[in-house]
Order: structure tokens, then sequence, then C-alpha cells
């Protein structure tokens, strides 16, 4: 359970931080004019407030668990739906640069905590979380092992968002005289196509349970 927890919980860390959306732009532009240290640091900002989120979700959807229980074809249908929409959505959305960024002190806590309130910013990202969690069946209702399943589920998500950031940060930091508007733009297009790709997944599965 651990282990199945702390994957899973790597592949939505991933998940979650991998569209390029503000934070992801902010991340690229202090990593140009900053370092990769500053970039990287932006990531954990970012991973702090969706681990926030990521417990939110969680806490809350352990209080209905019985409900999930009886619906959890249902519930991984509509989760299926919402990433379908997100992935069409973030295959059609145009990313900009313009990234209001107001954190002009260099210090490493004023990095982490503009990107935690910038990601803070934007609490519909809970429903993303409920997304990844109804299609993964992520959250643990064993008795005794709920606080395992929370824990490791945590640990996975933390691992997931930091590798991503480490990675993002290293290849901009070397890639750095190729970063621009158009490259974003098919990058957020080829992740779209995953979410596509894991939402008709979890469609036909959940469609052929009920059928079948």
């Amino acid at each position: 359970m651990i282990a199945s927890s702390i994957l899973y919980g790597i592949v939505i860390g991933i998940l979650v931080s991998a569209p390029m959306g503000p934070i992801g732009v902010l991340c690229i532009r202090r990593t140009l004019h900053r370092g990769q240290r500053d970039g990287f640091y932006t990531g954990v900002g970012a991973m702090l407030s969706d681990l926030f989120y990521a417990t939110v979700t969680y806490l809350g959807i352990g209080l209905v668990m019985n409900f999930i229980d009886s619906n959890e074809t249902w519930l991984q249908l509509l989760g299926s739906v919402v990433m379908l929409l997100f992935g069409i959505y973030l295959y059609r959305s145009a990313p900009s640069f313009k990234v209001e960024d107001k954190d002009n002190n260099f210090s490493l806590w004023h990095t982490v905590l503009s990107s935690f309130g910038l990601t803070l910013s934007n609490p519909f990202i809970i429903f993303f979380f409920i997304a990844l969690y109804s299609r993964f069946n992520f959250v643990v209702d064993v008795p005794g092992k709920m606080f395992v399943g929370y824990t490791s589920g945590m640990l996975g998500i933390a691992l997931g968002a930091i590798g991503w950031w480490s990675l993002i940060t290293y290849l901009v930091s070397i890639l750095r005289s190729r970063i621009n508007i158009a490259g974003i733009r098919w990058f957020n297009r080829i992740v779209a196509i995953i979410f596509i790709a894991i939402s008709l997944f979890g469609l036909f599965s959940g469609l052929y349970d009920i059928l079948a």
C-alpha cells in the first residue's frame, strides 16, 4: 500500500505541476534571469501550496468515503471528464511571459513565499486534485492505515513536484537561448495530450465497468 500510494502520489505531483500556467512561466523567468537556484525555489513554493490543497482535498474526501465507495465508478468517470476538459483547455490555451512578479527581494524565503502565495491564490486546483484522486482511487479507506496512506501519498506528491521543478529548472538553465513562447505552447500541448489520453482511458474503463 505504501509503495502504491507513493507511486500514485508522484504521478499526481507531476501532473499538477506540469502545465505551464502562471507559476510555471514564473519559474522559467526566474531561472532565466536569476539562475537555476531561484527557479527551483520558486517551484518549492508552488509545491508547498500544492501540498496544502492536496491535504485539504484528501481530508475532505476522507469525510465522505462511504459515498465515494458506493459511487466509485461514477466518480472516476466524472474525474476523467474533468481531466479531459482541462486537457482540451490546456491544448488550446496560449501561454504568456507576462506574469506579474513583485518579488524584488532575491532572498530564498521571499522567492519561496511569493510563489507559494501565487499558487495559493488559485483554489480551483482543489477540483483538479479531486479529479486526480478519483481517477487513481488515491484516498485510503482502511481502518488503521489511513494515516499511513495519507503520509505516503503526500510524500509521493512532494517528490513528484520537486522532481518536476528540478528537471524544468535544469533544462531551462542549459537551454536558455532556445526558450520562447512557441516552445512553451508546444510543451503545454504535449502535456495536454497526456491528460487527454489518461482521461480517455479512465472513461473507457469506467464505461466498461458500468456496461459489463
